[in-house]
């Protein structure tokens, strides 16, 4: 999707922030462009995992409906606790390595940190950006070797 195209889309809607604009469109780490606007490292709480089939998903994620996925869903928190984003994600588990895996489905730690310790290259492809409830929401998919490694939808406070 074309930046300019989504950011004007999302202001008939909502006149976004300098930081929102950034977060809408961004193809990188939004972990790290949330650490470098707040000045200190995020927090990550769990509020939901669990591992199930990919039913309705499977389409999005290239899979097949019994397909086992991870579904994640966070809260990302600045270092006072003040809440940033909500992030959920449906991750199909075939396609992880078991380290990354292990390293996804028991700790609170940012799936762009956890890329960059695994040393996993992806690419960001953006799907779609709204404006729902007065609050900025994306979705996307994280690719690898052309194929779907997760789906994340954010939304931000």
């Amino acid at each position: 999707m074309d930046s300019l195209v989504v950011l004007k889309k999302l202001e008939k809607e909502k006149k976004l922030s300098l930081i929102e604009r950034i977060l809408a469109v961004t193809n990188g780490s939004v972990t790290q462009i949330l650490e470098v606007h707040t000045g200190a490292p995020v927090k990550i709480k769990t509020l939901n995992q669990e591992v199930k089939e990919a039913g309705a998903v499977a389409n999005q994620l290239g899979v097949a409906k019994s397909d086992l996925v991870n579904f994640r869903e966070v809260e990302i928190l600045d270092s006072n606790g003040k809440l940033l984003m909500i992030a959920k994600s449906w991750t199909p588990l075939k396609r992880l390595e078991p380290a990354f895996r292990d390293d996804l489905m028991k700790a609170d730690v940012p799936i762009g940190k956890l890329l960059l310790k695994h040393k996993i290259e992806v690419r960001r492809e953006l799907l779609d950006a709204r404006v729902e409830k007065g609050r900025v929401k994306r979705t996307y998919n994280i690719i690898k070797d052309n194929k779907v490694l997760m789906r994340i939808e954010e939304t931000f406070r």
